[in-house]
């Protein structure tokens, strides 16, 4: 007989918690092995039976989401900690997975992406969200942009301006060159006059740029 994950699940709106229960107890290989309705009811569940894996909220009554992670994986490190949680909040995230989370998602997520990170998860990965993942690729960007000021950017021309567009889209030189109607040698100079200007050593580089001031859309 295959031995069955055993999965604790927390959260202090019961008619979702049973949502939540019905949906992974039609998974094969998975048992529900506990409800948790406050914070310390789901450490305290979790130190007792320990699980493979606690569906846990961040805002809990008695002990917030992001304490009973951390006191879990204090005690019992090998439980995998998923994060269910209606906030789409950057300290939130940043905090509980310091903690010591290994997934968070949404509330408002589909089934199926709930059950996609459930499983990742037990199999050892980690697992964030779409929009979580943007949110802190959106702050990495913000933090590790190259520092501008507004007379440098003034300073680019409008030809500088599109060779920088068209940089962000990851095309070369030669594309950059047929694409504008000028020479390969043009249009290296002006890239060259790109990474004076801005004070940018590398094409990576320039491309945070683009990002960060909008001249490229992370969500083309």
């Amino acid at each position: 007989m295959d031995l069955k994950h055993r999965v604790i699940l927390a959260d202090d709106h019961k008619l979702f918690i049973e949502g939540i229960a019905g949906m992974l107890s039609a998974v094969e290989g998975i048992e529900i092995a506990g409800k948790a309705h406050t914070g310390k009811d789901a450490l305290q569940m979790t130190l007792d039976k320990k699980p493979d894996l606690v569906v846990l909220d961040i805002t809990m009554p008695d002990m917030y989401g992001i304490e009973v992670t951390r006191k879990i994986k204090a005690k019992l490190p090998d439980v995998k900690i998923l994060i269910l949680s209606m906030h789409l909040d950057l300290r939130m995230i940043i905090e509980v997975l310091q903690a010591g989370a290994d997934a968070y998602t949404l509330k408002d997520s589909e089934p199926s992406e709930l059950l996609t990170a459930v499983k990742n998860v037990l199999a050892g990965k980690m697992y964030l969200s779409s929009k979580v993942i943007k949110l802190l690729v959106r702050d990495y960007i913000s933090k590790h942009s190259v520092p501008l000021s507004l007379e440098q950017l003034k300073d680019l021309s409008a030809r500088e301006r599109q060779v920088l567009s068209l940089i962000s889209e990851s095309k070369s030189i030669k594309e950059i060159a047929e694409e504008l109607h000028i020479s390969r040698s043009t249009a290296d100079t002006h890239k060259a006059n790109l990474m004076r200007k801005l004070g940018c050593e590398n094409t990576n580089e320039l491309i945070r740029f683009a990002m960060r001031e909008g001249i490229v859309d992370l969500d083309e």
